[in-house]
């Protein structure tokens, strides 16, 4: 069977308190998986953690006719970061390409995340929630390790609103 035809999935099983649990640690579950575990979905790596590809009892034109006649709460890979401190504002524009300050508290901003050279990282919605509080829901990319890279020097907290673990400090000027 040629590479380009084999397909990887993650499959959920039953859980044992014995068994090694070696994705624990680097593949997180999104926060609604018990809604999709009854359907026996395969997963997918999406954005560090694992998201539903396809449900064993629904098949795709179902899912597409259930969304179109009725509601759906799917999660899509997202992952929220939380930027918060006197220095927020001021790495964020280092990180986006447009201004962060025009957006006012309470709104948000379509923005794009790129390296200094100009590279594209990833996009998403950022949100003032105060003056140096934000969230930024990104799509797939590794926005955190850049963010903390240069936090250094700032006065700025970073990290992962889904488990608060990658939390991140730069120092106090």
């Amino acid at each position: 069977m040629p590479a380009e035809k084999v397909r990887f999935v993650v499959k959920a099983l039953p859980g044992d308190e014995d068994v090694p649990q070696e994705f624990r640690r680097t593949i997180q579950p999104h926060p609604l998986v018990d809604q999709e575990l009854p359907h026996d979905p395969e997963f997918g790596l999406y954005n560090h953690r694992l998201i539903s590809l396809s449900m064993k009892d629904i098949t795709p034109d179902e899912m597409y006719w259930m969304v179109r006649r009725t509601a759906g709460l799917r999660h899509t890979g997202e992952r929220a970061l939380e930027i918060r401190g006197a220095d927020a504002l001021r790495l964020l524009n280092r990180v986006f390409t447009r201004e962060v300050g025009k957006t006012r508290v309470g709104r948000c901003s379509y923005q794009f995340a790129c390296y200094g050279d100009g590279g594209m990282i990833t996009d998403g919605v950022l949100v003032r929630l105060a003056e140096d509080r934000f969230w930024f829901g990104q799509a797939d990319g590794d926005l955190l390790s850049w963010m903390k890279a240069l936090a250094l020097e700032l006065d700025v907290a970073v990290w992962t609103r889904a488990s608060g673990s990658a939390r991140c400090r730069g120092r106090t000027r």
